[in-house]
């Protein structure tokens, strides 16, 4: 009821949120929802509070001030499984929502893009990010940017545009005020980054048409039909407070990939900024361990070397700034209101009395 009754605030009430970002320390609400969401990961019925914390997050997230913010330390000691680190709320919330995803209930892969938002609408302000909390994003990376991955669904690829949205901003924006860690980590996994943009067809696929669409159930990767996408939640605003509403996604239930599928969306592909990065640091760096004594740097002195080089005039323009935000619309209100019925109606159920129902009634 309290999550519910703080996201009814936050979305109708501009004048609270505009209060809360200016006046109150947001990472204290920040916190308990992701507890809330870590500990619940697993439970079916918690289901419904998780969504509910994802849409706060996901409404917070389109704000500037809440994404500064989260570069306070994170200091708490929470009784969850968390792994040992040192680093601030963003990392804290990059730590948690992978959890979610790798280990949490399969129902919420529907709300795996809006987790994605969240971290791509903070990475432009995010500094010194933890290598617990980089290594994390790149694993994140690796699951969803494989081939049986991307070729199950015809929307499993706007994953991929959001994690490579995170990079870009991280090293356009913040990259020489603290967050080498992930550019060390990027550079582990440049395989990565080169099999994505090298990423073809199977030759027995690549002329196949897509198939109808049939009421079988998919796998949990493929189910997205308990929340609404995350393009019906967000809109797409640039820093100059320009709107442009983004496009409806259309999710079959059955999908084949076509190649005409996959060059569709791989010339949109926002892979440059990360490539040329990459071409200019694995040189640089392979250089530096050749010099080195022994021929090899460890991972102190790898970033120290990452600290002091400066990518000024290497990467291409810096595009503009652009943020997912939250827009009411009637997929959520039909959702919040279909929930808080069922919380009342949960609420409000009485004991059956015996004397009042027989077996055959109740059958």
């Amino acid at each position: 009821e309290l999550l519910v009754l703080l996201w009814k605030l936050l979305d109708e009430n501009k004048a609270f949120l505009q209060y809360t970002l200016k006046r109150a320390d947001m990472n204290r609400i920040v916190v308990p929802l992701l507890f809330l969401m870590y500990e619940g990961r697993k439970e079916p019925s918690k289901v419904g509070m998780i969504h509910i914390c994802t849409f706060i997050l996901l409404l917070l997230s389109g704000e500037r001030d809440f994404a500064v913010n989260l570069n306070k330390p994170f200091e708490l000691k929470l009784p969850l499984d968390l792994p040992p680190f040192h680093g601030n709320h963003a990392d804290l919330l990059i730590v948690c929502l992978h959890k979610v995803i790798v280990n949490g209930y399969e129902k919420l892969n529907s709300v795996y893009n809006c987790f994605l938002t969240i971290v791509s609408n903070i990475s432009p302000y995010v500094k010194k990010l933890n290598m617990v909390s980089s290594v994390r994003l790149l694993r994140l990376f690796k699951l969803f940017s494989q081939p049986r991955y991307l070729f199950d669904n015809d929307a499993n690829h706007h994953l991929i545009f959001f994690l490579l949205d995170t990079f870009n901003n991280l090293i356009q924006y913040q990259y020489e005020v603290g967050n080498e860690q992930l550019v060390y980590a990027m550079v582990q996994n440049k395989d990565l980054f080169q099999k994505l943009n090298a990423l073809a067809m199977p030759a027995a696929s690549a002329h196949t048409a897509p198939t109808t669409a049939t009421p079988k159930a998919q796998d949990s990767l493929d189910e997205v039909d308990v929340v609404p996408s995350v393009a019906a939640l967000t809109a797409l605003t640039d820093v100059s407070g320009d709107d442009v509403a983004a496009p409806p996604v259309v999710v079959p239930v059955k999908f084949t990939p076509t190649d005409e599928w996959l060059q569709g969306w791989k010339k949109k592909l926002p892979i440059n900024t990360s490539l040329r990065l990459l071409q200019y640091l694995v040189p640089q760096l392979e250089d530096a361990c050749e010099v080195a004594s022994g021929g090899s740097l460890d991972e102190a002195a790898i970033l120290v070397f990452l600290r002091s080089t400066t990518m000024v005039g290497l990467l291409p323009v810096p595009h503009a700034i652009v943020i997912r935000k939250y827009q009411t619309n009637q997929f959520t209100n039909l959702w919040f209101t279909t929930f808080t019925w069922g919380v009342i109606f949960l609420r409000n159920q009485g004991m059956m009395i015996k004397s009042a129902f027989s077996l055959g009634e109740l059958m």
